[in-house]
């Protein structure tokens, strides 16, 4: 008796202990008010810690990827990572995947109409070279031989990556570099060459930077890519972030690289109750923090074939972000590797034992503090801390009970299922969610017209856009904006309502035919001669065939709503192009020529719906 005896006093004392020590944690969490309180985790002993761990698994785990210098195959995907969560039932973030975009080949294999046996058999033949052509592009990006890691090839990958999957940019990172094997060759290349190797990426000013940025290594530098952080960011398109990761990955500087990934892990590793797009968080504490991460080393000489280069540091945060600690990782997962390090996971589990299986003066204690918190938010006197968002504790204690709220079957959970619940909860609570940004709207009357270019075949009328602004420089079909949500707001005067709540109109498809009839009949004027024939007016101004539904195509920060109309011009036509009276460029291609200049995702969507 007097062992079980002691058993329940152990047992007693442990608990009483464990519970102490979870008051105390999250007493300090809630009233901190001192970005020293997040940076001060990350002590000299901790941050080694942690890079070791990092390093470790990193070198073991990571994926494969054609400018870190591996072989083939190549595997972009982090699908499967944080497959732990969703056995702990806990809510979790909701990722966006992105559709595949199609190769533009693909939109001129078939005709709408019925062939006859001797077309069905080129279009076999077409298929059949296409599929091949697919099936070469796919075995390319699955090269076996490594490739040497160079800082063009990084700086390159970079840029590609900005906002891009990785498994989308391998591909076009291969195709690329293929194309462009140096600095010197990617400066004489032409602007539309390069956006035919960047068609489909999206954000194409990117492109037309690292283009710009390629001429100024050549005429500055020598075509030598710099190795400091300074003399990088000189160069057009390389911000802070790229410089550091060319100088760390290419050159072994050690300093930090912080994306969204790195600030993630950040976030969960000191607890901090703010969104990763704060500037707070991207452009100035996150730096510091990372670099406790980067610069940790220890006593005496220092061996990176241990410890791991900054370059191998900085890859291994963005991994780990890219992986395990996504926004839908658990923090629990036997193969992350910083799961013992997490504040996150310790914040979660003394929530939930405090306020779910704790005493209620407990309970009480922890919910003054968050009221008194809360409530000296809005005192301009009171210090607060400059990583966390003003009542950025609040929500992420309240996104924490609510998770664990939602799992009602808790109290029948082993004690064990019951801990993870509340560390998942914890680990998806931070970062906390950022502010949604309203996109601009805008209503679009698109006229898609085809003919036939004498001796080269069908062909579609395209203009380029202007050298600046969305999609500068690229080539789409004449087009009229005939609404946008900025012009109905500013005309109705100031307000708070959300450009996101304002009802996008439908537009009288007479308005929009107008529209289009009238920008096509100023094109046509504009070109004089070069129209070998009088182009059917009619055809130009009421004969497009309006399609039912619209197209929606969402870039960054403007979503477009398409009203097609698809016209036939029956009388053959020059292929030279010439230039409207606002100076754009206009003319006929053929598809060889769209691949040549490189259309958008947004082009293809039509040519799918007209071909």
């Amino acid at each position: 008796m007097s062992y079980s005896l002691d058993n329940d006093v152990d047992a007693g004392t442990k608990k009483s202990s464990s519970t102490k020590n979870d008051m105390q944690l999250l007493t300090k969490w809630i009233e901190h008010d001192d970005h020293k309180y997040h940076v001060n985790m990350l002590s000299p002993k901790i941050a080694y810690g942690i890079r070791i761990a990092l390093i470790q698994w990193y070198r073991t785990n990571r994926r494969k990827l054609p400018w870190r210098g591996d072989c083939g195959p190549f595997d972009g995907s982090t699908a499967g990572y944080g497959a732990a969560a969703a056995k702990n039932g806990t809510k979790r973030k909701k990722g966006e995947g992105k559709a595949t975009t199609k190769d533009i080949r693909s939109f001129f294999a078939t005709s709408s109409s019925i062939p006859s046996s001797s077309m069905r058999a080129k279009t076999c033949d077409s298929k059949a070279a296409t599929t091949k052509n697919l099936l070469e592009e796919e075995d390319s990006s699955h090269a076996t031989a490594s490739r040497e890691v160079t800082a063009y090839g990084i700086w390159v990958s970079e840029i590609m990556l900005q906002q891009t999957r990785v498994e989308a940019v391998i591909p076009y990172w291969l195709k690329w570099m293929t194309s462009f094997p140096t600095v010197h060759d990617l400066a004489l290349a032409t602007d539309e060459q390069v956006n035919s190797h960047w068609a489909g990426l999206g954000f194409y000013r990117r492109a037309r930077l690292l283009h710009t940025g390629a001429k100024r290594v050549v005429d500055d530098y020598n075509g030598i890519v710099p190795n400091t952080v300074d003399e990088l960011m000189k160069i057009e398109g390389i911000g802070r972030y790229t410089a550091s990761a060319i100088a760390s990955m290419a050159y072994g500087v050690e300093v930090p690289v912080v994306d969204g990934n790195v600030l993630r892990v950040l976030s969960r590793l000191t607890g901090i109750a703010n969104h990763i797009k704060a500037g707070v968080m991207k452009d100035d504490l996150g730096w510091i923090l990372a670099e406790k991460i980067v610069k940790s080393r220890p006593s005496g000489n220092v061996d990176y074939e241990t410890i791991g280069s900054p370059g191998e540091v900085n890859q291994a945060l963005m991994e780990l972000g890219a992986t395990y600690c996504s926004p839908n990782g658990s923090g629990v997962d036997a193969d992350d590797p910083l799961k013992e390090f997490y504040m996150s996971t310790q914040l979660g589990l003394a929530i939930g034992r405090v306020m779910c299986d704790g005493s209620a003066i407990n309970r009480s204690h922890i919910e003054d503090l968050l009221t008194s918190k809360f409530a000296s938010s809005g005192n301009k006197g009171s210090l607060c801390c400059r990583l966390c968002e003003t009542n950025g504790v609040s929500t992420a204690f309240d996104d924490i009970i609510e998770q664990i709220s939602n799992n009602s079957t808790t109290q029948s959970m082993t004690h064990q299922h019951r801990e993870n619940v509340y560390a998942t909860a914890g680990h998806s609570a931070l970062p906390i969610c950022p502010p949604k940004k309203s996109k601009r709207e805008e209503v679009i009357a698109v006229a898609v017209m085809t003919s036939q270019i004498i001796g080269k075949g069908r062909c579609w009328l395209m203009v380029k856009r202007p050298s600046e602004g969305l999609l500068a420089g690229q080539w789409e079909f004449p087009s009229v904006c005939m609404w946008n949500s900025a012009e109905h707001k500013k005309g109705k005067g100031k307000t708070d309502k959300p450009l996101t709540d304002i009802e996008v109109p439908l537009v009288d498809p007479k308005l929009r035919s107008s529209a289009l009839n009238s920008f096509l009949s100023d094109a046509f004027k504009s070109s004089g001669h070069l129209t070998s024939v009088k182009v059917n007016t009619s055809v130009i101004m009421n004969k497009r065939k309006q399609l039912n539904e619209s197209i929606v195509h969402i870039f960054s920060h403007v979503r477009h709503t398409q009203w097609i109309e698809h016209g036939v011009i029956k009388e053959s036509v020059l292929s030279e192009r010439w230039k409207l009276n606002d100076g754009r460029e206009i003319g006929w291609m053929t598809q060889g020529d769209m691949l040549n200049v490189g259309i958008t995702s947004a082009i293809r969507k039509i040519l799918a719906v007209t071909k």
